[in-house]
Order: C-alpha cells, then sequence, then structure tokens
C-alpha cells in the first residue's frame, strides 16, 4: 500500500544488473504506483526502452529537448510531481555525477533537479565499489540524505567475486518503502523537538595498554551520528560527544571529541543537568587496563596477562541522578535478546531501551541498516523492520516525544 497512487521515476543507467530494473518496475506498477522510467543512452544498448514503455505504461524520458504535453519541460514536470526517484541500477558514474551537481543527461538532470527523497541502488565491479573516490561521492550523497541500498556480496559479471552486486528486488522495494514511510514521518514531525535540548553519544572509546595499544569495540558512530542529525532537523538544539568513529560527523552541530570512557563519562556528567533527552547510543567500554604502561610493551612471553578493572557505568550513572530528563540506552546483545534488554531497562533506570542482536544481518555494528526493538518502561515492545540508521533515529526519536507528551 505505500505505493499506491505514489508518482516514482525509475532512474535506469547502463548496469548489466539493468533486468532487475524491469522486474522492479512491474512490481511497482502492480502495487499501484505511477512509475516514469528516465534512461541514460548507455542503458538503452542495454535493454530497449519499449519494455519499459510497455510495463510503466507511461512514456520513457530518453531527451532533454523531448515535448511534453504542455508548456513545462518534461524533466521538469517529473521532478515536480514525484514522491521518489530511484536510481536501479547506479553505476559510478550517475554517483560521480549527483555528488558533484552535474547534468548532462536526462537522468542526471532530473536527479538535480527533484526536491523528493532520492534513493539509490549501486551496481558495479568491486574494484570500482571500493574505489576512494567512488567511497567520497556516496558518502557526499548519504551526507546530503541521499539514501542507499548497500550493494550484496557475491560472483559479480565481470568473472570476480566481491561486494558489488545489485541486491535484490525485495530489498530494493523494502527500502523505498523505507525511504517514503520516513519522509511521510518526519514531514509530518518536523521541529517536533523546537527547544529541546538533546545529549547524544557516539562511536567506541579506546582504554589504553601502552603508547601505541588499546582495547576497543566495533562501533562505527554511525547511529549516533544518525541520530544527532534527526535530532537537529526536527529542531533540537543537539550536543553530540563522541567516541573514535569510522564516518564523518555531521555538520552543524557542537561535538565534542572524546578517547577514553572515562573521558566520555565526565563530558556526559558535565551537559547532563542542561539536557532533556540523553541517548546513550555510544559504546564506551566496560573495562580499561588497571595499568597503563608508559612505554610500549616488549614481546617477551609467550603469553601475557593483562589485568582489567571495570569502567563506570554512565547510563545507569544517569539512571540514578535524572529528574524530568528522558533517558534513552542501547542494548546491543549477541543472545536472548529481549530478556537483556529488559534486565539493562531496569537496572539502569531508562525511559527507553533500544535492542537489537549484532549477530543478525543488516543490524550489526559498521552496518548502514539497523533492526531494533525498542521497550519502555510500560512494557511496550516494538518492533522495527530493517532499516537505514537515519530512519531507525527517527523512529526513536518519534518514541521519545510520545513518552515526553
Amino acid at each position: 500500500m505505500e505505493f499506491r497512487d505514489r508518482t516514482i521515476i525509475l532512474g535506469v543507467t547502463g548496469g548489466i544488473a539493468i533486468h532487475k530494473s524491469i522486474d522492479l518496475a512491474s512490481q511497482l506498477v502492480k502495487s499501484g504506483a505511477s512509475v516514469h522510467v528516465v534512461m541514460t543512452e548507455n542503458a538503452t544498448r542495454l535493454v530497449q526502452p519499449l519494455q519499459f514503455q510497455v510495463i510503466s505504461r507511461n512514456p520513457v524520458l530518453l531527451n532533454l529537448f523531448d515535448t511534453g504535453t504542455d508548456w513545462k519541460p518534461p524533466h521538469i514536470d517529473l521532478a515536480d510531481r514525484a514522491d521518489l526517484l530511484a536510481i536501479v541500477p547506479a553505476t559510478a558514474n550517475i554517483i560521480g555525477k549527483l555528488a558533484n551537481g552535474i547534468a548532462d543527461d536526462p537522468l542526471s538532470t532530473v536527479g538535480v533537479s527533484v526536491h523528493c527523497p532520492i534513493l539509490l541502488a549501486p551496481a558495479m565491479n568491486g574494484h570500482m565499489y571500493q574505489n576512494p573516490f567512488v567511497q567520497r561521492n556516496i558518502d557526499t550523497l548519504k551526507k546530503h540524505g541521499v539514501h542507499f541500498i548497500e550493494p550484496a556480496s557475491g560472483d559479480l559479471a565481470c568473472g570476480y567475486e566481491g561486494v558489488g552486486r545489485l541486491n535484490t528486488v525485495e530489498m530494493i522495494l523494502e527500502g523505498m518503502r523505507n525511504t517514503l514511510t520516513a519522509t511521510a514521518r518526519s514531514t509530518t514531525a518536523a521541529h517536533d523537538l523546537q527547544g529541546t535540548r538533546v545529549l547524544v553519544t557516539a562511536g567506541a572509546t579506546r582504554e589504553y595498554i601502552d603508547p601505541v595499544r588499546f582495547i576497543t569495540n566495533r562501533s562505527s558512530g554511525k547511529m549516533g551520528y544518525a541520530i544527532a542529525e534527526a535530532a537537529a532537523q526536527r529542531g533540537a538544539e543537539v550536543r553530540l560527544i563522541s567516541g573514535t568513529a569510522t564516518v564523518p560527523p555531521p555538520t552543524g552541530i557542537e561535538i565534542q571529541h572524546v578517547e577514553t570512557t572515562l573521558d566520555m563519562h565526565d563530558a556526559v556528567q558535565a551537559a547532563f543537568n542542561e539536557t532533556d533527552i540523553v541517548i546513550m547510543a555510544g559504546a564506551p567500554a566496560d573495562y580499561r587496563p588497571s595499568e597503563y604502561t608508559p612505554h610500549k610493551i616488549k614481546k617477551t612471553a609467550d603469553t601475557l596477562t593483562l589485568p582489567l578493572e571495570r569502567n563506570p557505568d554512565i547510563a545507569q550513572a544517569l539512571g540514578e541522578q535524572k529528574t524530568d530528563q528522558t533517558l534513552v540506552c542501547f542494548a546491543a546483545e549477541t543472545n536472548d535478546l529481549l530478556e537483556n534488554a529488559k534486565k539493562k531497562l531496569l537496572r539502569k533506570n531508562c525511559d527507553l531501551i533500544v535492542a537489537n542482536d549484532v549477530l543478525t544481518e543488516g543490524a550489526g555494528f559498521q552496518s548502514d541498516t539497523n533492526i531494533v526493538t525498542l521497550l519502555d518502561r510500560d512494557g511496550t515492545c516494538e518492533q522495527l523492520p530493517r532499516a537505514s540508521k537515519r530512519d531507525v533515529a527517527d523512529a526513536i526519536l518519534t518514541k521519545v516525544i510520545s513518552l515526553r507528551s
């Protein structure tokens, strides 16, 4: 039902996985969407435009100089009416054009003309996908709100094996649904955090053993950064306290970088009394070395015993101190997800627990997506479908607002 009466622009580039775009167009039409296909010249070398025209029941845009039925150029008319632009497959070429504002063919021109959400499903050789210039372009687009369906791994058409395969039609459809749902939600919830002070922790802490070695974890900071960005866009005054992260921090947000769990503890404590909502998306280490060795430990014996001592539990300390603040904690588990999350909810006196099984595909550390369950103190348990971390962030914030109302 998410696609019924929606206007979807389906951008099709000259990737070898173009056959999946035909199936995707068919599925969208069956779901009640009005599908308008825009093809690049290279795409027409692989599939005849007539196939998309018959399936979509709409003309295929191939030329910027085609005349429409009224005074508007067809690409502007489409851009004005679209609810979503999905480019499937998205080659390195179209990703680079969009990231740099290049508009030299119908699809790239539509891409810089739309004011609806954009979703890209990359497909290319693995070396191309991992090229730093391509990754930079992808990061640029993500920072500006473009959604992605990450490519899958496996045998590639070029004979290589690795990441770069176009994801399944089912996953692309799910991503399109999530994007449309999140857009509707954020439109409804625009500025619903105006005047609210939100503190977010993100990333991993480091506990140093000696000057060159430390204990850490796999947290990338993506979830915390997504929450901070979403809160700011909903009108909140956001303060972000971040450990080590593998992605650039969101722009326009006050950020304080920390290294150790003790650093994060002190920073959070200093800001807590001036905060309305605290979201503990960071991953502070539970233990630290009992002693720091000021010089590099030399390799001598066959084994090395490293005594550890507990770090302060930042979330639990806040749970004991809070008055009218709303405290959101995370439970990253590998077994007994709900049971462990409920125990943490009570032990730390949280108002909301965001629980996920990090062993589940699409829900673990460093992933661009997450699969979470929201548990509150009233016993409500809401399991969210797999979605981008930005969409999960909006769902968490919407839940927090309902708890505070």
